[in-house]
């Protein structure tokens, strides 16, 4: 691989690398928590569009990485001790690192419409983020949901749990996200060009 091309990749990663850590480190605090949870996986999701799966699944690697270590070092919520296992804030955050590529690429070919195509595989990072992460939850914390649930009165099933995290926030995330990874990634190759 060319030496300009490397490096080139690799400053790429590391910016995006460094955006998620200082959204990471926004929701810590109390009033941007929600604004800015919308945008924590944002750059995951670009590094897959932009430089492919394998790349995309590091930074999702990373991203999952910075927030264990958020929910162990500053947590924001009764539930953040939950994300210390790996299972659940690491691996669901490197599927966002790939599906968003795949998705891009058969909706380009499907719809011919890079604008539209980049809203849905931005969208589908978001969706695959908030699916796996209820998935490991369900697996390994259902029970301890139920309980928690049931003290904050959302719910007293997990069903109901989910329910509530999937209309309360996946819907509003996945619009962000598709909105925002248009915007990167469509700036990003304006200023590449």
């Amino acid at each position: 691989m060319n030496r300009n091309l490397q490096t080139g990749k690799l400053t790429f990663m590391g910016v995006m690398l460094a955006l998620t850590v200082v959204f990471v480190a926004m929701t810590a605090i109390p009033t941007t928590s929600a604004s800015m949870a919308l945008f924590i996986f944002l750059p995951t999701m670009v590094t897959s569009i932009v430089q492919g799966p394998k790349d995309g699944a590091i930074m999702g690697f990373l991203a999952g990485g910075v927030t264990l270590l958020r929910a162990l070092l500053a947590p924001a919520s009764p539930l953040d001790y939950l994300f210390i296992n790996p299972l659940v804030s690491i691996l669901p955050r490197i599927f966002v690192g790939v599906v968003p590529y795949f998705v891009y690429v058969i909706f380009e070919k499907l719809i011919k419409s890079k604008t539209i195509s980049l809203f849905i595989a931005g969208a589908s990072g978001a969706l695959t983020n908030t699916a796996l992460v209820i998935l490991m939850l369900y697996f390994i914390y259902s029970e301890e949901i139920v309980r928690l649930s049931t003290e904050f009165g959302i719910g007293t099933t997990f069903a109901a749990f989910a329910i509530f995290l999937v209309t309360t926030s996946s819907l509003l995330e996945c619009t962000a996200a598709g909105i925002g990874t248009t915007a990167v990634v469509n700036v990003y190759k304006r200023i590449k060009k």
